[in-house]
């Protein structure tokens, strides 16, 4: 009787969740579209930029972005710096450290004067803190946040969120995966990293490896082009017109004050971020001086893919393969999801048969933060290395950490390193960094930004860092033994280690990892 009474409850509950909220998205025929602004000539970044665009004709300059620390003090920098615009889009910004610090310059570019568009994926605007801070920014008359495929209007929780997504699932689960960040229409960075404290070398649990390129000249007015397909698409809805209630002038101005107190409180625990305009010019001269000046394509898969449509939106896909048809010798690929297709890895064997030689760095099973992925990439793994892909998995130990940990506060024994870049070097004369993995999300549900360098400056210069974390001393390689079975083999401190199974992994999370591998949830992975 007890039972049926919970179990009566629960079904109430999730009656009323999605009664409460699966109502029909607002109309967008009341917003108002918005561009970029061309008027950008007079900003100081402009002027920075202009003085070396000149004997460069159609080239852009590009600055490797590595550490967790340059890539947070960029964004500040140029934050900081703006004058006239700043327009991002991220799938993911996390309340915490850097989230807030960043927020609230924000917020001090917007006190300016400069105008703030933010565009964000809904899984990655969560409820609680981390929406009052954000909305309490579009509160701001300069600052304007959209949600991009919002689950259903109100459905601002978690709990709400999970019904959500299992009434309408074929929709919701293509996402906004994109990343970038252009400030004055000047300088962009476009990579991997969402906003947060593990992808800027500040969590105290887990850090990641990541990649992100930082340009100027024309390609930028590309990522801006894209930036206004995306903030214009019908999946982009005003955050105001989600919410069921406002906030009043006061209780806008208490989270404003809120934020300011949060970062003054916690600023002294972060690394030193450029603290004036003298340090700040300094750094764009520098970023300026060992800038790679290239022909750079901007990549991206356009809302088309939110709606469906497989053949207009899997853009970043057909360039990829493009990429891979004009290989002569070799492929590095950098990915912290890898799920290969059958299909796929048909589309592989030309290049295989004609000995180019394909090496992969992706996450090993304990290095992941998403065990699920990592169960549709070992349906395949046996395969992949049996048809001559060489297959290595990042290890948490990495002897790598330190070196890319510029953030002398922390130690690598106290936090978990994972894997989060993706990059592609291609006969070490082309390399894309972006947001795409190499999984069937990201070329078929997903939309993703990227860019492709024709340098073999910067392309020999990516190649080395992926092989560097090859290493055994920082990657298991997946072998197969004698009996076909796999083996991980590595090396710490001169001593070789062969694993029979997934390393440093307990019986429950292979097991769970096993099961899952045999569901047919491959595209959604």
């Amino acid at each position: 009787m007890r039972n049926q009474l919970v179990i009566k409850g629960l079904l109430l509950l999730c009656f009323v969740v999605l009664t409460n909220g699966c109502t029909a998205l607002p109309s967008i025929e009341g917003r108002t579209p918005s561009y970029t602004q061309t008027n950008l000539h007079n900003t100081q970044l402009s002027r920075l930029v202009n003085q070396k665009l000149i004997p460069h004709q159609d080239q852009s300059g590009v600055v490797l972005v590595n550490s967790g620390q340059d890539a947070f003090s960029s964004r500040i920098a140029l934050t900081d710096a703006a004058e006239r615009t700043i327009d991002a889009q991220y799938y993911i910004w996390n309340s915490d450290l850097t989230g807030r610090l960043l927020a609230e310059r924000l917020l001090d570019a917007a006190n300016r004067g400069v105008r703030v568009r933010l565009l964000l994926d809904d899984f990655g605007l969560g409820a609680g803190e981390k929406d009052n801070a954000l909305i309490a920014l579009a509160a701001h008359p300069k600052i304007e946040l959209r949600v991009y495929n919002p689950l259903h209007t109100g459905l601002r929780n978690g709990l709400r969120k999970v019904f959500g997504l299992i009434v309408g699932s074929a929709r919701l689960n293509r996402r906004m995966h994109s990343k970038t960040y252009i400030v004055d229409g000047s300088f962009s960075i476009v990579g991997g990293r969402n906003i947060g404290d593990e992808y800027f070398d500040a969590s105290q649990q887990m850090n990641y490896r990541d990649r992100e390129l930082l340009v100027v000249g024309p390609v930028v007015v590309d990522i801006s082009k894209q930036f206004d397909v995306m903030w214009n698409s019908q999946w982009s809805f005003p955050i105001a017109s989600l919410l069921k209630s406002s906030s009043t002038p006061e209780e806008i101005q208490k989270k404003y004050h809120d934020l300011h107190e949060f970062t003054e409180t916690d600023r002294e625990q972060f690394y030193a971020l450029p603290a004036n305009a003298t340090e700040r010019l300094k750094l764009f001269n520098s970023w300026l001086d060992k800038s790679t000046w290239a022909i750079t394509e901007f990549v991206y898969n356009p809302p088309e893919i939110t709606g469906g449509d497989e053949v207009k939106g899997a853009v970043f896909t057909e360039s990829l393969m493009k990429q891979l048809d004009s290989v002569d010798k070799e492929i590095l690929v950098e990915s912290a999801y890898f799920i290969l297709s059958d299909e796929f890895i048909k589309q592989l064997d030309p290049l295989l048969n004609n000995d180019i030689k394909i090496k992969v760095l992706t996450n090993s099973l304990i290095t992941t933060d998403l065990w699920t992925i990592h169960a549709g990439y070992t349906r395949n793994r046996k395969d992949i290395i049996k048809r001559g892909i060489e297959l290595y998995e990042f290890r948490p130990d990495a002897a790598s950490c330190q070196q890319l940990m510029e953030n002398r506060q922390l130690n690598c024994t106290d936090f978990k390193f994972s894997l989060h870049s993706k990059s592609v070097v291609f006969d070490r004369k082309v390399v894309l960094v972006g947001s795409f993995n190499l999984n069937p999300r990201s070329r078929y549900l997903n939309t993703e930004t990227g860019l492709i360098v024709h340098s073999p400056k910067l392309a020999e210069q990516i190649a080395r860092d992926i092989e560097e974390n090859m290493k055994p001393e920082n990657s298991w390689q997946v072998l197969l033994n004698e009996d076909g079975e796999l083996n991980w083999h590595a090396r710490t401190q001169g001593q070789v280690s062969i694993e029979t199974h997934e390393p440093d992994t307990g019986i429950w999370l292979r097991l769970k990892t096993f099961l899952f591998s045999w569901l047919p949830v491959e595209k959604y992975l």
